[in-house]
């Protein structure tokens, strides 16, 4: 909930009100405040409102807001979803502070709202939101990358000056704009930096399940009763290898991109690695292991393609939808294809057989990086591809 505090007498001389949900972006917020209060003065920025019992905060709200010349809505991934314990969304609430401080801003046509969008968050859809909250899906808004934040913050400032002339507590910032390559190099960076942590994880789960005596044997192709313990060890393995992934993913995620509590996501993160390797072991495992297959030995890194496609699919919904969401297809699709061009290019096309443990681990890591790598390119070449075009909700500021 956007925590609203009583304003001075005066509160219509607050010219840019700050607009969020404390428990997920108020760091963000709290950051934004601190920059604004530096550039146009603590009488000009108003972020928090402690309401007096018995005041009316409806009619405050409308007070505040109605002074102000900017509403910045700070935007997190889950600001539309937010719900109460019972599962009802707080943006249907009309009694909600956000939502109040959004539709008071929408009502005035002297406020300019401002849509700010951070943790890797998306506009949202006119269909998600309340009738009274739907021309702001219409506002074109700016991101707060946090690998870029004094030049994007520099950007929101520049539009602020045009809307409050005469108000800047100090000396514009004149320094020259980053070029293209250099905004985009941290969002560029987060690619191997995935790419690692799942390959890393990956290779170790891998050997972790080894020493734990979860061998599938890849290479011991036995025959009668023992072919379902094959079977079994195999999706044992390939389970516990990819939820660790899942995991590391999930955290890793949530610590370097949406800035959030790891622990939120750690359990999701375990159980779509889960299922992503159980997918990818059944596959493989059945069509080697049962008495019926008759799949030769030069003939199971084939049927690898489609095992690993299917991991990587599932895995790139994983990243998609803790990163972008609405990009969660096009990210299972990446994933899908990276699993797929690993071991077609870096298996089938260099005869590697993988005879050790040791190799059996590398390649794992090397698919887990590879499906990662493909789900997060996609990822980061489509938002920085929405910062490029005009009326994406990453480009610049306008009135409306």
């Amino acid at each position: 909930m956007s925590s609203i505090a009583e304003a001075p007498p005066e509160a219509s001389v607050q010219k840019v009100f700050i607009c969020y949900r404390r428990e997920e972006t108020g760091a963000h917020a709290g950051r934004l405040y601190d920059a604004m209060v530096a550039r146009f003065g603590e009488e000009n920025v108003f972020m928090d409102l402690d309401l007096a019992p018995g005041v009316d905060f409806e009619k405050k709200i409308t007070e505040v807001v109605s002074g102000c010349v900017a509403l910045l809505v700070v935007i997190g991934p889950t600001w539309a979803q937010t719900s109460e314990p019972n599962g009802t969304r707080r943006i249907e609430d009309p009694a909600d502070f956000v939502r109040l401080e959004v539709e008071t801003a929408l009502q005035r046509p002297e406020v300019i709202p401002i849509p700010v969008l951070v943790h890797g968050a998306e506009m949202p859809r006119r269909e998600e939101l309340p009738p009274e909250l739907r021309p702001i899906a219409r506002r074109n808004a700016i991101e707060l990358s946090d690998g870029r934040w004094a030049y994007d913050v520099g950007r929101l400032m520049a539009r602020l000056e045009e809307l409050i002339p005469g108000r800047s507590a100090t000396v514009p910032d004149r320094r020259p704009a980053p070029r293209a390559a250099e905004q985009a190099a941290p969002s560029w960076r987060l690619v191997p930096e995935g790419a690692l942590v799942a390959g890393v994880t990956a290779a170790l789960a891998r050997r972790l399940g080894e020493l734990i005596a979860i061998d599938a044997k890849q290479h011991e192709i036995e025959s009668g009763a023992e072919h379902l313990e094959h079977i079994g060890a195999i999706v044992l393995t390939r389970t516990e290898t990819f939820a660790l992934t899942g995991a590391a993913l999930a955290v890793w995620l949530a610590l370097r991109v949406r800035r959030v509590d790891p622990f939120r996501h750690l359990l999701r993160g375990l159980l779509v690695g889960a299922l992503a390797g159980l997918l990818g072991g059944v596959i493989w495992s059945f069509a080697v292991y049962l008495p019926t297959a008759k799949v030769k030995v030069d003939a199971q890194a084939n049927i690898e393609l489609a095992a690993l496609a299917v991991t990587g699919g599932v895995l790139g919904s994983l990243i998609g939808s803790l990163w972008r969401p609405r990009r969660t297809g096009p990210a299972i699709v990446t994933g899908a294809i990276g699993g797929f061009l690993f071991q077609l290019l870096a298996v089938i096309a260099t005869g590697w057989e993988k005879h050790s443990e040791l190799e059996i681990a590398l390649g794992f890591g090397l698919a887990a990086a590879a499906i990662t790598a493909a789900a997060l390119l996609e990822l980061v070449y489509a938002g920085r591809s929405e910062g490029s075009h005009s009326g994406g909700s990453t480009g610049g500021i306008r009135p409306g």
